[in-house]
């Protein structure tokens, strides 16, 4: 009997350095086309600082400075035009006459000055764009990668207690910004020089829009099971060990949420540095038994750069469009691990697959 639980994606929007949608951004990711390339940033060797970005003349004048509500930050304008523009790409899916929270994931706070995503950014999203949210309803999860698969396991609690049929999760990030690019420079972090383990830093947004239940919509191809999350106490900024077992922990409750399908292939956050393909490694090998034996494995980042906060949301979203155009093999699993503890995997599916594997047990 299939009854585990599941949502369903019936709108996706996004914004990447490849793509200004959700086409182009899937489709730059399958054909390897890189945005890497240099910034007016330097490394603390004076190196150019390589990063990927999205284009300025994609941003410029997207604002309505007119509309602007309170005092926001030059990083929080960016993430706000990035917010704006993938939100539109998702605003025709969504149903007329209606009011929905938004679960946003934004960055980890660096410091107690940085002000990151807040209630007064999703206030702004609301207005730039024209989308009815309900700004009481709506929540942020400041914890960088993982939080926009916390976003979707908060859109799984939100239909349990609610009677609503929709939900709007998303992420937004961005590493243009001096004090994080110094940060990471501090930290050799940064994949420029002569360095060999290190990340590209990136930016961009994507939202989804989730429903209860599959309807009679036949947009509603791909279907998401709750994910599991993890902890892991040696994180980058603790002083415990490093065991990678967090990971683990989160392939173990993903995969417990789903039906029985092996996995066939998965969709990583690996963005370069070492530190975190011990991890994946650890998870694989306790969690190998469900997984096909030739299971195919991404990592976008290598196309265009650490998403930060955003890489969830995008993820499910690129791989949602592959499994509609069957250029993936499903079900599929995705995970983002934070710099800090944070931990998070999930599983996509063909949901007429799904139906198929119901019909036949």
């Amino acid at each position: 009997m299939n009854n585990k639980a599941k949502i369903y994606i019936a709108g996706m929007g996004m914004i990447t350095p490849v793509g200004a949608n959700t086409e182009m951004t899937a489709a730059a990711v399958r054909a390897d086309v890189s945005a890497y390339r240099e910034t007016d940033y330097f490394d603390k060797n004076y190196n150019k600082v390589k990063m990927a970005m999205v284009p300025d003349e994609a941003l410029e004048g997207c604002l309505n400075e007119e509309q602007i509500k309170g005092d926001i930050s030059a990083k929080q304008a960016r993430m706000l035009q990035l917010a704006k523009l993938a939100l539109i790409e998702l605003t025709p899916s969504i149903p007329e006459n209606s009011s929905l929270p938004l679960f946003l994931a934004g960055p980890e706070q660096l410091d107690k000055n940085d002000l990151g995503v807040n209630k007064l950014l999703i206030e702004n999203i609301a207005l730039q764009s024209g989308v009815n949210l309900d700004i009481n309803s709506s929540r942020i999860i400041s914890i960088g990668r993982a939080g926009g698969l916390n976003a979707i396991k908060l859109a799984f609690r939100y239909f349990e207690s609610s009677e609503q049929d929709y939900v709007l999760v998303g992420g937004v990030d961005t590493f243009y910004d001096k004090c994080v690019v110094d940060m990471l420079d501090g930290a050799n972090r940064l994949l420029c020089g002569t360095a060999m383990d290190g990340f590209v830093p990136g930016e961009g947004a994507g939202f989804l829009l989730l429903a209860r239940n599959n309807g009679h919509q036949r947009k509603h191809l791909t279907c998401m099971y709750e994910p599991g999350i993890g902890v892991e106490n040696g994180h980058m900024f603790s002083n415990k060990t490093y065991t990678g077992g967090g990971l683990s922990e989160a392939f173990s409750a993903a995969i417990g949420n789903i039906d029985s399908n092996k996995i066939k292939s998965i969709y990583s956050s690996l963005n370069g540095e070492s530190y975190f393909s011990k991890e994946y490694g650890v998870a694989i090998t306790r969690n190998a038994h469900h997984f096909v034996e030739d299971f195919a494995h991404e990592h976008p980042a290598d196309s265009m750069g650490d998403l930060g906060a955003a890489t969830g949301i995008v993820f499910a979203g690129i791989i949602a469009s592959y499994i509609q155009a069957g250029q993936t093999l499903s079900p599929a699993m995705m995970y983002c691990s934070s710099d800090r503890a944070q931990r998070a995997a999930t599983v996509i599916h063909n949901s007429q697959q799904v139906v198929l594997d119901k019909s036949v047990r």
